[in-house]
């Protein structure tokens, strides 16, 4: 049985592409500091993934379809790079069950069910060599205003740039934490978190929007309104360069 035949048999390709892109590029990341030790590369890699995916996973304004598909597509492909974690497996073989139960995917998913249930609790192996990073492009556009949920948190952030050739947002983080993704009203008028670029990041891995993770949200397209503060001034670096994974901590250092 192969990692990608099971993918298939999803029928999600652009939520499997993002998710092994946030994959492939995390892991290629961690095996740079870990090549030896598996115990420290799956906890390297795995927590900071689900924090970025339970966004989707967890959410109660998804379909159920939607967060099943992607406990599946999570556990195979942790598979896929040699990881595994017991919580995701177990909830990958109840999403299969309940994908089989509201007849979702093809009869053939569900005769091979109890077949990928066993793939996946197979402990997988180690990979040998890092895989190869996705290439970088981004569908936002300067003027756009994102909200960025971590946890039960949102955080605002205006596109102040693309940069390398539509590779990568720059982002500007309005102050303040909110309990759901703000208003306008909300954000006109609002500073940013830090002064002279402090709150400026070059994002790799910001890509899509709608953000198939369900992280990233749109507020609006072509906004007039930065948050305020000083630009960075002579010899000042213009931004920070960032991923779409360590911006979770980033973010949590600028709140904090």
């Amino acid at each position: 049985m192969r990692h990608q035949q099971l993918l298939d048999k999803l029928a999600a390709p652009l939520l499997v592409r993002a998710l092994n892109e946030d994959l492939a590029r995390w892991v290629s990341w961690q095996l740079l500091t870990h090549p030896e030790d598996h115990h420290e590369l799956t906890r390297a890699v795995i927590p900071p993934i689900l924090t970025r995916w339970r966004c989707l996973l967890d959410a109660d304004d998804t379909a159920a379809a939607t967060r099943h598909r992607g406990w599946v597509a999570m556990a195979v492909l942790l598979h896929r790079y040699g990881l595994a974690a017991p919580a995701v497996t177990a909830h990958a073989s109840a999403a299969i069950d309940s994908l089989n139960r509201d007849v979702v995917l093809s009869d053939a998913f569900a005769r091979q069910s109890p077949a990928i249930k066993d793939f996946l609790s197979t402990p997988p192996p180690p990979l040998t060599r890092r895989p190869r990073r996705p290439g970088t492009l981004t569908l936002l556009r300067p003027g756009d205003v994102v909200s960025i949920q971590v946890k039960a948190s949102f955080h605002a952030a205006f596109v102040r740039e693309v940069a390398g050739g539509n590779e990568y947002p720059v982002i500007e983080f309005y102050a303040g934490r909110f309990d759901r993704p703000p208003t306008f009203g909300e954000l006109s008028g609002r500073a940013a978190v830090r002064d002279r670029g402090g709150a400026r990041f070059g994002v790799v891995g910001l890509t899509y929007l709608p953000d198939p993770a369900n992280q990233v949200r749109a507020l609006a397209a072509g906004y007039q309104q930065p948050p305020l503060g000083t630009d960075p001034g002579p010899g000042e670096g213009r931004y920070t360069m960032t991923d779409i994974i360590r911006l979770q901590h980033v973010i949590d250092r600028l709140f904090g």
